[in-house]
């Protein structure tokens, strides 16, 4: 097939894009570079410059595209409590221009890189598809807004759509800017011998998912992808935030030092994945363990950050 995959230089992106061509697909990348700052993709795709709010540029990507991987988004929970209406600006409106890009062109399928962040604090753990969703960050909703924007396209215009809910992903290639994931920044700071900051005195409980397992996610969402749907991507188990810290001191074989920032507005204590709908309707289920994933991620940082 032929993909077009929005934000394919940034962290999952980039991922995705490999992952795509490994396979044989033939790839279109477009992206801003605001997220990692990276400005090259697999060399077997072809890499455009660009905005996703830029139309005449995004319909003639589309030329010949089999479906369309939407990952372009600001993703940062704290900045979009900064600056909401830049978050709704790029993850709804730049989205809505891709959409209808997309139904002038006659492209009917579109995987979106959706968030757990749609659901705010959930009332159960784990949580499935059919909870309630209210969003406790501009980013959240915004996520969750562009879904409905989805299943309005679906309806009205017959444009196929899977919204992939991640939890928290982590992996090789995660160069965010600025960082604020736990993992990408624990890990430079173990490196570097330096504490690891962490907030609630490490009391959430987070479900964290190996960015391979999400890439294999969004091709068999891909496959299957007729009518309307949303699917939760995680491992389906929550670890305790100061528990992934022992984990990681486990790893690198030393003591890792800990220093506690309070509470932190926007963020969830408790948010962990029902994979059952994924696992039923998609085939998919996570294969790499989350000890696995670490020690795959520090290869990758020990190598390229130090």
């Amino acid at each position: 097939m032929k993909a077009l995959v929005t934000g394919g230089a940034g962290f999952i992106g980039s991922n995705l894009v490999r992952c795509l061509c490994d396979r044989g697909h033939d790839v279109v990348v477009v992206d801003d570079f605001s997220s990692s700052g990276r400005t090259v993709v697999d060399g077997r795709a072809m890499l455009t410059p660009g905005s996703v709010g830029d139309f005449k540029l995004v319909k003639r990507l589309l030329k010949g595209v089999d479906v369309v991987f939407h990952l372009a988004a600001t993703g940062i929970i704290k900045l979009s409590l900064e600056n909401p209406m830049l978050y709704f600006e790029n993850n709804v409106m730049n989205g809505i221009t891709l959409l209808e890009a997309m139904r002038q062109s006659g492209v009917n399928k579109i995987v979106y890189s959706s968030s757990s962040g749609a659901y705010g604090e959930p009332r159960r753990v784990p949580i499935k598809e059919s909870d309630a969703a209210q969003p406790i960050n501009p980013y959240g909703a915004a996520k969750l807004a562009f879904e409905n924007v989805l299943s309005s396209y679906y309806h009205a215009f017959g444009i196929n759509s899977v919204s992939l809910r991640y939890f928290n992903v982590y992996g090789p290639g995660d160069e965010q800017r600025p960082v604020t994931r736990a993992v990408p920044s624990w890990i430079k700071a173990a490196l570097r011998d330096e504490p690891l900051t962490l907030y609630w005195q490490g009391r959430q409980k987070k479900d964290y998912v190996f960015v391979e397992d999400v890439c294999r996610a969004n091709l068999a969402a891909a496959l299957k992808c007729r009518g309307c749907h949303v699917y939760n991507i995680g491992s389906g188990r929550g670890i305790l935030i100061r528990d992934l810290a022992r984990l990681l001191e486990k790893i690198f074989g030393k003591r890792l030092v800990t220093k506690d920032k309070g509470n932190r507005l926007g963020d969830p204590r408790v948010l962990v994945a029902d994979i059952t709908k994924a696992g039923r309707e998609l085939g998919w289920e996570p294969k790499v363990d989350l000890g696995t994933g670490l020690k795959k991620t520090i290869e990758y940082y020990a190598k390229n950050f130090v």
